[in-house]
């Protein structure tokens, strides 16, 4: 009897010391801190317009990647666009509000204009954006070089193609401002130096990106006697008109008879003798006087 009772005496100091370690070891361990709450992702907005690349190069595509297209008879900057009714229903316009954008291109370079029913239409250095309603998957560019004035805009256009009804197609910079051709320059030379440079600046750029109907091999750099490069087509090279102050303006074309925007077909107007008076009714070709 004695011996069981000191049995169970020993098995309630066991347990005594048993809970006081579990006690201790509660006591010491350290406190467990609460997990934060993991934040969702924040969604990101698509670009409202990007670059895409294409058959055609790169060219600027909406966020869902349907092609954009600019239209050769518009005139930049205008602040209208000339294709309405039937033509509106076949070249949808495209219109974005506020137009969001990432590297390579630039905010600033985007607009928008009202339309003469009161909607309004995104812009690309003043140029009207236009889908083409035969364009029914991303990528696709069927409306490339449509009736000759139709292209896709690219983000690195050097020159475009401008239309006018009596000109027919020309060329102009990315801004739509004319490109000219001085009938007296042989070909692959530049003899506008001086005083006719002030008047007729010399067109440069590095690298000739232009619409699919034009053939890159028949842009060239002509080197001036200055030591300056200048971009050529087919041979002759180009200029800007100081009388030109906005896109679209064609006040050197015919001027003293040997200036002429720079037609697609290459052609320039044979002169068989310098004139003496510059004949023309514009006022402000009539301020420059001379051949040049």
């Amino acid at each position: 009897m004695k011996t069981l009772t000191l049995f169970f005496l020993l098995l309630a100091a066991i347990a005594i010391l048993f809970s006081a370690g579990c006690t201790q070891q509660q006591a010491q361990a350290p406190p467990v801190s609460p997990v934060a709450p993991v934040s969702a992702a924040p969604t990101l907005q698509p670009d409202t317009i990007r670059v895409n690349a294409s058959p055609l190069g790169t060219i600027l595509v909406d966020s869902q990647g349907k092609t954009l297209y600019y239209f050769a008879n518009d005139i930049p900057a205008s602040g209208a666009s000339t294709c309405s009714g039937q033509c509106a229903a076949l070249w949808p316009v495209f219109s974005a509000g506020t137009v969001q954008v990432s590297s390579p291109l630039d905010p600033a370079d985007f607009g928008s204009i009202t339309r003469a029913d009161g909607t309004s239409q995104s812009t690309y250095y003043g140029w009207p954006l236009y889908y083409y309603q035969a364009d029914t998957k991303p990528g696709d560019v069927n409306g490339e070089n449509l009736l000759k004035i139709w292209f896709v805009i690219k983000p690195d256009e050097s020159v475009l193609i401008a239309h006018n009804a009596t000109l027919g197609r020309y060329l102009t910079d990315t801004s739509g401002k004319t490109l000219y051709v001085f009938a007296k320059d042989p070909s692959g030379t530049s003899t506008c130096t001086g005083t006719c440079l002030a008047k007729w600046p010399p067109f440069a750029a590095a690298i000739v990106t232009a619409p699919s109907a034009l053939d890159p091999s028949d842009f060239s750099a002509v080197s001036r006697a200055d030591g300056a490069n200048q971009t050529a087509f087919k041979g002759m090279p180009l200029y800007y008109f100081a009388g030109d102050t906005k896109p679209g303006d064609l006040n050197g074309q015919g001027f003293g008879g040997v200036w002429y925007a720079a037609n697609v077909s290459g052609i320039v107007p044979v002169v068989t003798t310098m004139p003496t008076t510059v004949v023309t009714t514009n006022s402000a070709a009539t301020s420059y006087g001379g051949g040049y």
